[in-house]
């Protein structure tokens, strides 16, 4: 109870600091137990992020702020009862949810461990952790050179046929077209960007649409689209923003499907793994192909087909699709094996089970930023699932 009602007040004047209410005496507080040990600094910090406390808020409100306050509590194992807050920190200010939650492992850990142990504990679960991906992939030029995005700065990479190829102050690979139709080639040449397991990119392609490729993905295009038609051919994930030109249609080939558009957003989904093409409409609209069958998609609808050419299409969530975009997971009722699979392709991690999972699903917004411990942690809350991390491999139990 002691060590729980030491990090209980440090949270108290965490949440006074963040709304700006610490009284001159409470800072003294602070400041001294900021200056006891090297990991409180480091845990302040963590505990102060807005970044970080905006994702912990939106996970604690996803569920009754009541049961989620229960969830917080099971997991210092303290009564609900001896530790409810008032009504004036559930209706609030987020800052007392998310507080506790970011606190759990600290208080769990001093719990288990002795005193001296306890000093260095924290700071080994916070930064000796498994990042998070970040922009990298590989360019393969017709010719077969090979660039690391990744390792080059901003400025021009390379020239081939009537382009430049550039990268610019973002990270984006970029295709300047210029004396386009002065030295057209009877031969079309393609180019293929592939990201990583833990990778992403964007690249605009050389007529102005925009692509961005998730993880374990891959886009082969031409250097110049010419002829009748713009076609791309995708692995994996993609979202695409389409440059509008009536005269040239793009198609985009991914797996046994063909979508064809004009000018629109969409996300298609092909890893082989699942077996399955999603494609999913943002806005305008788009014709998918399978075989013989052919239909079309609105917005806010999600067409599935697989190998036997089948096509089906139903309503869906655009924010659980393509949140991967913004930086997010977005889970919804998702089985721990799918939920997992994303998460290591992301964290470039081996994911293996045991026990039974059957029936185990889960939900939930999360940032791509975080290690992946601070992911992980969110999901033990749960109470239904549990895992361990032994260098990159992480073992899934209930």
């Amino acid at each position: 109870m002691e060590q729980f009602d030491k990090y209980y007040k440090v949270s108290e004047w965490v949440i006074k600091h963040l709304e700006g209410r610490l009284s001159e005496e409470e800072k003294k507080q602070l400041d001294s137990w900021l200056l006891e040990a090297p990991h409180n600094q480091k845990l302040f910090n963590r505990l102060t992020d807005q970044h970080l406390l905006d994702v912990e808020f939106a996970r604690f409100t996803a569920n009754n702020k009541e049961d989620a306050w229960k969830k917080v509590l099971a997991g210092t194992n303290q009564s609900a009862l001896g530790y409810s807050p008032s009504k004036r920190y559930i209706q609030f200010s987020k800052y007392v949810a998310c507080a506790l939650l970011l606190l759990l492992p600290t208080i769990w850990i001093s719990k288990k461990l002795n005193p001296i142990a306890l000093e260095e504990a924290p700071v080994e679960m916070l930064v000796n952790d498994i990042a998070p991906g970040g922009n990298k992939a590989i360019l393969t030029l017709a010719d077969g050179t090979m660039i690391s995005l990744d390792e080059f700065n901003e400025g021009i990479l390379a020239e081939q046929q009537n382009a430049f190829i550039r990268k610019n102050a973002d990270g984006d690979l970029i295709y300047d077209l210029s004396n386009m139709g002065s030295n057209m080639e009877s031969e079309i040449s393609y180019n293929t960007i592939t990201t990583p397991v833990g990778g992403q990119y964007k690249v605009v392609l050389p007529d102005g649409t925009k692509v961005w490729l998730n993880a374990l993905s891959s886009l082969k295009f031409p250097v110049s689209f010419n002829g009748e038609y713009r076609t791309v051919q995708l692995t994996g994930e993609g979202y695409f923003e389409v440059y509008k030109n009536k005269e040239m249609p793009f198609i985009v080939n991914a797996g046994t499907s063909s979508i064809h558009v004009l000018g629109t957003h969409f996300n298609v989904s092909t890893y082989e793994k699942e077996g399955l093409v999603h494609t999913t409409l943002v806005e305008g609209s788009v014709r998918i192909t399978q075989g013989s069958s052919s239909k079309m998609l609105s917005p806010g609808m999600q067409a599935i087909t697989n190998r036997q050419h089948d096509i089906a299409i139903t309503p869906i969530d655009i924010a659980e699709v393509v949140d991967w975009k913004n930086g997010y997971f977005l889970f919804r009722d998702q089985p721990i094996e799918e939920l997992m699979r994303t998460i290591a392709r992301w964290y470039d991690i081996d994911v293996q089970y045991q026990g039974d999972l059957k029936g185990k699903i889960f939900g939930g917004k999360f940032s791509k930023k975080d290690n992946l411990s601070e992911l992980l942690k969110s999901l033990e809350l749960t109470g239904t699932v549990k895992f361990s991390i032994e260098g990159r491999r992480v073992t899934v139990m209930p």
